[in-house]
């Protein structure tokens, strides 16, 4: 997630609480929001490379949640005000570094233990541009779905929400 936890003006970056339904109940600030069991909303994004490799994230060592795993290629919190496509595009190219890709929104998982009590919603994107690593990211690399399978068997190291998304991206071609 980028920008810690301010937004470009410098204030406090403020996220909409939802309820059970995903209906907008209030705001909290975004830091510190995974200390509670505040419901909010995310977004996931996979880009895709025309031969079908997807660009995997490697989180810092330093970040709060899950550092050093594997997750989706950008993801983050959708701030007040914004809806999961919004929040998609701004992620995208905040974290990767490409302006105007083509989101489309695939699935929706629901706030759960599992999910970090987020409302997240999964996008895809297919391009042939070079992602850059933001600067949250250990690494950005492009992987097959049969590599990225035998490095979960492997017990390499993603985030529960990364896994439930590539599970159902696999279940789910387009």
């Amino acid at each position: 997630m980028s920008m810690a936890a301010h937004g470009t003006d410098g204030m406090e970056e403020m996220v909409d609480v939802v309820d059970s339904e995903d209906r907008v109940v209030g705001t909290a600030p975004r830091k510190g929001i995974h200390k509670t069991s505040i419901v909010h909303r995310s977004v996931h994004v996979f880009l895709i490379c025309p031969d079908g490799r997807i660009w995997l994230e490697r989180r810092a060592d330093t970040t709060d949640t899950f550092p050093g795993y594997y997750n989706s290629s950008a993801a983050g919190h959708v701030r007040s005000g914004e809806s999961y496509l919004q929040g998609a595009e701004r992620e995208a190219e905040e974290e990767l570094g490409i302006p105007g890709l083509r989101l489309v929104q695939r699935h929706k998982l629901t706030a759960s233990d599992a999910t970090s009590m987020e409302f997240v919603a999964f996008f895809t994107a297919t391009s042939d541009a070079r992602p850059r690593a933001h600067e949250d990211a250990k690494s950005l690399e492009a992987f097959t779905v049969n590599r990225i399978e035998s490095m979960i068997r492997e017990g390499k190291r993603f985030t529960p929400i990364f896994l439930a998304l590539f599970e159902w991206y696999r279940s789910n071609p387009v």
